[in-house]
């Protein structure tokens, strides 16, 4: 769901200035709300984006915004624990979380009649969440058996991890978003609250609302349960990141659970946030990515080398993003062959290069008929810094991206550090 949403994110812009038609103000504690009116069906998606994720994570205490995230479903002393969840199901509503290193975000899908509830549900929760040590220690449990179901027992998610470690080294990258194995045990209810009274403040959360409301019927709803939050009257620091310098490294890794052979090789890249032009690269991973007419299928599908290949570009990002390149080799290919193919590289041909950027810019017309899919594509953008006329100009500058801008941002990243990975099953004794 989350990939198809990011691809939503970085393609979906048809070529105007309204596409949103996005309301916003600022509640005096400092939080900025955004409301897109929608009024195809009489139902409301409510999401609050918090300008924190994993990146804050204490030194030697990775996980906790992860493990916060868990446990603001564990109750107020107005809200039982659990019931937040149940409250939503039975007005007919459905709602989720998620934490990613530069934010973390809940939403609720529900009926225009019933915003007011979940409005109060999330108000009391960024308040009033409790602490207890009898919550605590069961969900910590729950996300030490999480991780181990989604990275221990996974081999792909466990060689990501040993390459972004080796491709950012002290950066917040660096690290999982669910922690650490061996520091989740050490983390307390102590570590989650003081990250809470940092980080789940008005002041550094977006109100996102969208569908069957407009800014006028939101406002005063917002003003009574957002409003009175106090704010956290603290002067925000700039994040100054380490700079990560990653030297060119191969990790090779085998693993009892792996059954397909895979290559990748993953590039430092600019971000939509930062310096360099990032469209060029979208433009990049698109012209590769195509099947059946790109150049990775050309020279590693076509000839028998591999049965999958792809091309990801991740721009939206606070700090720097990352560009990957990725094969599942064929029976009999050796590894080193598809490594020798990503040594050499890739023809980039100008017809390639302009029916990308048209696959980028059409097909994606009824972007707003989704409230959800409207409220995550604009929050993700406001809580890194980037307002919707970013998001609307996409088109335009997608179209701008000539040839030589395409081969140089390939240049660019022929010429750069990276990492590549690969992945083997353990041979049997």
């Amino acid at each position: 769901m989350f990939r198809l949403l990011f691809l939503v994110l970085l393609t979906a812009f048809p070529a105007r200035a309204d596409l949103f038609n996005e309301r916003t103000f600022t509640l005096s504690n400092g939080m900025k709300v955004i409301v897109v009116e929608n009024r195809r069906a009489p139902v409301v998606t409510h999401m609050i984006w918090y300008k924190t994720g994993s990146i804050d994570d204490p030194a030697g205490k990775s996980g906790v915004a992860h493990l916060l995230e868990h446990m603001m479903f564990k109750g107020t002393k107005t809200v039982p624990d659990g019931e937040f969840s149940k409250i939503v199901a039975r007005n007919g509503g459905e709602e989720n979380a998620f934490t990613s290193y530069d934010y973390t975000a809940y939403y609720q899908n529900i009926a225009r009649d019933r915003l007011e509830l979940v409005m109060f549900l999330e108000s009391d929760r960024m308040k009033n969440l409790r602490f207890d040590e009898r919550d605590f220690a069961p969900e910590l449990e729950v996300v030490r058996e999480e991780r181990l179901m989604r990275t221990e027992n996974n081999p792909s998610a466990l060689l990501a991890e040993k390459r972004n470690a080796a491709l950012w080294g002290e950066h917040p990258y660096g690290r999982p978003v669910i922690g650490f194995r061996q520091e989740l045990p050490t983390l307390t209810p102590a570590d989650i609250r003081a990250f809470y009274k940092k980080h789940y403040t008005p002041d550094n959360a977006i109100l996102v609302v969208a569908g069957d409301i407009d800014a006028d019927e939101l406002k005063p709803l917002a003003e009574k349960y957002y409003g009175r939050i106090p704010p956290s009257r603290k002067a925000v620091a700039k994040r100054q990141f380490p700079i990560s310098v990653p030297a060119k490294t191969k990790i090779e890794f085998s693993h009892p659970l792996a059954h397909v052979r895979t290559v990748s090789r993953t590039f430092p890249a600019p971000s939509y946030t930062g310096d360099g032009n990032p469209y060029a690269y979208a433009v990049l991973a698109e012209v590769l990515d195509a099947e059946p007419s790109g150049p990775m299928h050309a020279k590693l599908t076509e000839t028998k080398k591999a049965t999958a290949v792809s091309a990801y570009y991740n721009g939206f990002a606070l700090d720097k993003g990352s560009f990957t390149l990725f094969a599942a080799a064929a029976d009999g290919t050796d590894l080193t062959d598809i490594e020798a193919v990503f040594d050499k590289g890739f023809s980039i041909r100008r017809k390639d290069v302009e029916k990308a950027k048209k696959r980028l810019v059409s097909g994606m017309e009824f972007l707003t008929d989704d409230p959800q899919t409207t409220a995550n594509v604009l929050g993700k953008a406001a809580v890194l810094g980037l307002d919707a006329s970013v998001l609307e100009q996409w088109p335009e500058k997608i179209a701008a991206v000539t040839l030589e801008d395409v081969r140089a941002a390939w240049k660019k990243l022929m010429s750069s550090p990276f990492v590549t990975t690969f992945l083997t099953p353990e041979k049997k004794q």
